[in-house]
């Protein structure tokens, strides 16, 4: 096979444009979000990852989980983003976490909302948050920024990727935080949704929340990965 033929075109170097900005996803968010099939995926996958400086990477999850698909530095450079924004590391630790944030960026890109990256939120100053809280071992002080974000009609919000539970005081200051910065006049943030691995973790987030002083309504919006895999679906087969 010549190099040409195996050379990125532009619907190759779009799907990667996605992904650099997402930084890494499993086969099947990547492929809604462009509208491939999942033969296809694999061929833009093959042809940026054989591309003379590998636009892409892969990364094996364990048997029965598949692919995570990972934009390299080359790679979210050859589409005008920073070098920066290529996942260095990632291993088992991260991956449910990685694979759930690509399938949210992925549910908001089809159903045409305008959201921010993780890669966005992480240079950008205003998504910087400081949150106290004690437990055990003593006071701790942290620093804090949302997952991902997205903008509503009502303005920004907030979106918070839960895939294990955080012990409860951490969670509480969390959304005491987030319920304080949407009471203020002068924070644009005008919301918050969780989304959440499982039901009893969302759940505990619903409960949480409530003695944040954030009831589940028009400013927090709590979901599970199930609503988000399935919604996502359903909005690529039926595309606005």
């Amino acid at each position: 096979m010549s190099r040409a033929s195996v050379a990125p075109g532009p619907r190759s170097l779009e799907g990667l444009a996605w992904l650099a900005r997402v930084g890494t996803s499993p086969l099947e968010p990547w492929g809604l979000v462009m509208s491939w099939g999942r033969a296809v995926t694999y061929d833009h996958a093959r042809r940026l990852a054989a591309a003379g400086l590998r636009l892409v990477r892969t990364v094996r999850m364990t048997q029965g989980d598949g692919l995570l698909f990972v934009a390299t530095a080359a790679g979210a450079a050859r589409v005008g983003y920073p070098a920066s924004w290529a996942v260095r590391s990632i291993g088992p630790s991260t991956w449910a976490h990685a694979t759930a944030c690509a399938w949210v960026s992925a549910w908001l890109e089809l159903r045409g909302r305008s959201w921010w990256s993780d890669r966005e939120i992480a240079g950008d100053e205003f998504w910087l948050r400081s949150v106290r809280y004690s437990d055990h071992r003593g006071t701790a002080r942290v620093t804090h920024r949302p997952d991902l974000a997205v903008e509503l009609t009502a303005g920004t919000a907030a979106i918070e990727v839960e895939i294990q539970r955080k012990p409860r005081a951490r969670l509480l200051a969390v959304l005491r935080m987030y319920a304080d910065s949407i009471d203020e006049d002068d924070d644009p943030l005008a919301g918050l949704l969780y989304v959440c691995d499982r039901a009893d973790i969302a759940d505990t987030v619903r409960r949480a929340a409530w003695d944040a002083g954030l009831a589940e309504g028009p400013t927090l919006g709590v979901r599970t990965m199930d609503d988000i895999v399935g919604q996502a679906r359903t909005a690529a087969a039926s595309p606005v």
